[in-house]
């Protein structure tokens, strides 16, 4: 059995995202560009201003939380790591 999957414009399909999934997005994608601004590409930038647009929409000039990226997490044995 195969499954077919219409396209849906961003805009649209954006619609349908909770607003814990806007947060994820607008979060990773800022902590991705405070990190190092070329490891976010131009369809993860489009995706952002489209959650960012979506949010405003939503919530008007209320800000979206910021949530800690599982990358941003600090392990124990990396605080007492030496650096060479």
């Amino acid at each position: 059995m195969s499954e077919y999957y219409i396209p849906v414009p961003l805009e649209q399909a954006i619609k349908q995202y909770t607003d814990q999934d806007l947060i994820e997005v607008i979060s990773t994608t800022e902590f991705r560009l405070e990190k190092n601004k070329y490891d976010v590409n131009e369809a993860a930038l489009v995706l952002y201003d489209t959650a960012k647009t979506e949010w405003c929409a939503r919530h008007g000039e209320k800000p979206c939380p910021r949530i800690i990226a599982p990358i941003e997490f600090i392990f124990e044995g990396d605080i007492y790591a030496e650096e060479f």
